[in-house]
C-alpha cells in the first residue's frame, strides 16, 4: 500500500513538472533580456580606443560592414580625446572626450566610406565602414521616368482649354491666289504697248518731217 501511494505521488508530480518544463523551453529567448542581442549592438559599434599602454591611436575594429539604413556609433573607449570624421564631410562627431558618443546619419547608399581621427590620422587612425544593400531614401525614389512623368506641360489657351480643336485657317482658292499675279502681268503688257505705239508713232513724224 505504502509503495502504491509513493508512485501516486511520483506520477503526479511529473504530471504538473513536465508541462512547466517543456512551455519553458519552447518560449523563444527564453533565460536572455529582451532588447537586441549583445552581438547585434555591437556590430555597428566602433571604438576609439588606444592599444600597446597607449603608444597606438586605433579604431576598433578598423572595418566594419553594415547594411542601408543603418547607423554607426563610435565610442571613446580610451584616455585621450578623439573624433571620428568622414573623409568626404558627410558626418564628423567634433571632439570625443573619454566614455564619449557618435553616432552617424543613416547611409542611404551602397559603397565605402572613409574615416578618421583628426586628431591622431597621422599616426595611422583611420578606419572605413563598407555599406551593402540598395539605396535608400528619396535619392532612389526618383526615377527617369518618374522625372519625365513630372515635367509641367504646356498650357492650354483659346478654345483648346476647353477640348475644342482649333479650326484651320482658311485658304484663299486659287483664282485669289493668282488674280494680283495676272492682273500686274496685263498692266505691264499694257504699259509696253502705250510705249511702243507712242515709239512708232513719234518715228512716223520724224520721217514725215
Amino acid at each position: 500500500m505504502f509503495r502504491k501511494t509513493m508512485l501516486g505521488m511520483y506520477l503526479a508530480s511529473m504530471v504538473f513538472l513536465f508541462p512547466s518544463t517543456a512551455r519553458a523551453k519552447a518560449l523563444p529567448g527564453h533565460g536572455h533580456a529582451p532588447g537586441r542581442s549583445p552581438a547585434q549592438a555591437a556590430g555597428n559599434t566602433v571604438q576609439a580606443t588606444e592599444t600597446g599602454g597607449g603608444a597606438n591611436f586605433v579604431f576598433d575594429p578598423a572595418t566594419v560592414s553594415v547594411k542601408t539604413g543603418d547607423k554607426v556609433t563610435f565610442k571613446n573607449s580610451g584616455k585621450v580625446p578623439h573624433t571620428a570624421t568622414a573623409d568626404d564631410g558627410s558626418w564628423d562627431s567634433k571632439n570625443l572626450n573619454a566614455g564619449d558618443s557618435f553616432t552617424t546619419p543613416p547611409f542611404t547608399q551602397p559603397g565605402t566610406f572613409t574615416y578618421k581621427c583628426t586628431y591622431h590620422a597621422s599616426l595611422g587612425m583611420t578606419g572605413k565602414i563598407v555599406v551593402t544593400g540598395a539605396a535608400t531614401g528619396p535619392a532612389a525614389a526618383t526615377s527617369p521616368s518618374a522625372s519625365a512623368s513630372a515635367s509641367p506641360s504646356p498650357t492650354l489657351t483659346g478654345a483648346a482649354q476647353f477640348g475644342i480643336s482649333p479650326s484651320p485657317a482658311p485658304t484663299a482658292p486659287p483664282s485669289q491666289k493668282y488674280f494680283p499675279k495676272i492682273a500686274g502681268a496685263v498692266v505691264v503688257l499694257a504699259l509696253l504697248g502705250i510705249v511702243l505705239g507712242y515709239v512708232k508713232t513719234a518715228r512716223k513724224l520724224a520721217d514725215k518731217s
